[in-house]
C-alpha cells in the first residue's frame, strides 16, 4: 500500500471510536503544525488557538472523510483553511493579533448542499486541494481585474445564485451580454451592466439583475478574458 493509501486507511479507522482518534491526532500533531502553518504562511506551535482550531478542524475531517473524497490530508487542509477563516473573519481586526492569512486563502465553505455552493466556494476548494499554480495565477489575475468594478472575491459569497431558477436566470443574462453584438466591451468600458439592453434581448428580472450585479459581472469578465480554469466552474459558455 503506497503512502496516501496508508494515511487514508489511518484516517477512516480514526473515525471508529473516540479512543481511535484521540490517538491519531496526537500521533499526527506534528504533521497538523506543519500544515496549519503552511496555509497560515507563518509558525505554529500547541499553545496557538490556530492549532485548536486546526486540531478539531482535523477531528472534523476525519469523522466526515468517506474514501471518496480524494487523499485524507487534501481534503483536511481544505477544512483547515474553512475553520481558521471563519475564526478569522469572526474576531478579525486591525492590530498585532490578527491572524496572518495570505491573500489566496479565500473564504470557504464545506456545505456540499449544490444550492450553498458560490462561485468562490467551488473556486476556493479546488485551490485547497490541489498545487495547480496555472489556476492561482488565473486567480490573482482575475483579483486583480475585478478591483476595476469594485469586485472583491469575498463578494461572490453573497451574490452567487443559489436557487436553480436563480442560476438559469442568470444564464440568460450572460446570453444576452455575449449575443451579437456583444456587450462586454461596453461593460469594460463604463464598469458597469447595461441592463436595458440586457432586458431588450432577454426577459429576465431587473431585481434579479441587481441582486447578483457583481457575480453577473465577475461571470462575463472570467467568460470574456483569458480565464479557461475558472470558466470550467461556470455553468455558462460565452459562445
Amino acid at each position: 500500500m503506497n503512502e496516501t493509501g496508508t494515511a487514508n486507511e489511518r484516517a477512516l479507522s480514526a473515525a471508529e471510536s473516540t479512543e481511535a482518534l484521540d490517538r491519531f491526532l496526537s500521533e499526527e500533531q506534528q504533521h497538523i503544525l506543519k500544515l496549519t502553518g503552511k496555509i497560515l504562511n507563518r509558525n505554529i506551535t500547541v499553545s496557538d488557538d490556530e492549532y485548536s482550531i486546526a486540531l478539531m478542524a482535523v477531528s472534523e475531517a476525519v469523522k466526515n472523510y468517506d474514501g471518496t473524497r480524494g487523499s485524507f490530508w487534501s481534503y483536511a487542509a481544505y477544512v483547515i483553511k474553512s475553520r481558521e477563516l471563519d475564526n478569522y473573519r469572526k474576531n478579525a481586526r486591525v492590530g498585532e493579533n490578527e491572524i496572518a492569512v495570505m491573500p489566496e486563502l479565500f473564504e470557504g465553505e464545506t456545505e456540499e448542499s449544490e444550492t450553498d455552493r458560490s462561485l468562490q466556494h467551488d473556486i476556493n476548494e479546488k485551490t485547497a486541494v490541489t498545487a495547480d499554480t496555472a489556476l492561482r495565477d488565473e486567480i490573482e489575475t482575475l483579483r486583480d481585474e475585478l478591483k476595476d468594478y469594485g469586485i472583491d472575491f469575498f463578494d461572490l459569497v453573497e451574490c452567487s445564485p443559489r436557487a436553480e431558477k436563480s442560476k438559469k436566470a442568470c444564464g440568460l443574462v450572460l446570453k444576452a451580454i455575449f449575443t451579437p453584438p456583444p456587450l462586454m466591451e461596453e461593460i469594460i468600458r463604463s464598469r458597469i451592466l447595461p441592463i436595458k439592453k440586457i432586458l431588450q434581448r432577454e426577459k429576465v428580472s431587473r431585481k434579479l439583475i441587481d441582486r447578483h450585479r457583481k457575480y453577473l459581472i465577475s461571470a462575463a469578465v472570467i467568460l470574456a478574458g483569458d480565464y479557461p480554469g475558472i470558466a470550467g466552474y461556470l455553468p455558462y459558455r460565452a459562445d
